[in-house]
């Protein structure tokens, strides 16, 4: 038996991210958007996000010390990405891991909607919510945790919590505009820190086990 499907819930309608791709498009061409909110400001949103998953996949350079404990991890890994087309983090987030793990031959990305999996979701929750995106990092063997990562870049977020301090009456649609403006200038090297960090802990644990 799968031991993946022992340590996690059932995955529905798991995606590669080129399946993924196809889905917003088609989604895109129909005026729609995932999940069952059907609404104008999330379909309008899913638009937005097309444009910024193509800028970031053109955008995007891996930096060679990530680079390096990817081509040291020695286990074959899961990367599980909950996500929703209309989620503006998702977009700016899940390409770069795309690209992350197709930089690696020991990492198999799969792409799950949030609101398809509600079980999954609810063993990585923020702060008590559904926030996306979020990667789990599963030991293909095993069926174990590596790590948990999201739904935002750490340096990123502590921009938030700051533009929050500064200006609590600041409006939704504006923070918006702001973490994108972020994320536009990063260029997902924020992420790739979080990653480095990740692997490195990681690959210490995996020293330690031999």
């Amino acid at each position: 038996m799968d031991t993946l499907e022992i340590n996690l819930p059932e995955l529905v309608n798991p995606m590669t991210y080129e399946q993924y791709r196809a889905l917003s498009d088609e989604l895109v061409a129909q005026n729609k958007t995932t999940g069952s909110e059907q609404s104008e400001h999330r379909i309008s949103f899913t638009k937005l996000n097309q444009q910024r998953m193509k800028r970031v996949e053109k955008q995007f350079v891996l930096q060679p010390a990530l680079q390096e404990l990817l081509a040291q991890n020695q286990r074959d890994w899961k990367w599980l990405v909950l996500v929703e087309a209309w989620c503006g983090d998702g977009a700016q987030i899940l390409p770069a891991i795309a690209a992350i793990a197709a930089a690696s031959p020991s990492i198999e990305l799969v792409v799950l909607l949030r609101d398809a999996n509600p079980a999954l979701m609810d063993t990585c929750l923020t702060n008590g919510s559904r926030s996306i995106p979020k990667l789990i990092c599963v030991d293909a063997k095993t069926g174990e945790r590596v790590f948990t990562w999201g739904p935002r870049p750490t340096a990123i977020q502590a921009q938030v919590k700051q533009l929050k301090a500064e200006k609590p009456e600041i409006q939704h649609d504006e923070l918006v505009q702001q973490v994108q403006l972020w994320y536009a200038k990063d260029h997902s090297q924020s992420l790739q820190q979080d990653m480095v960090q990740l692997l490195q802990e990681a690959l210490q644990t995996q020293g330690a086990e031999v």
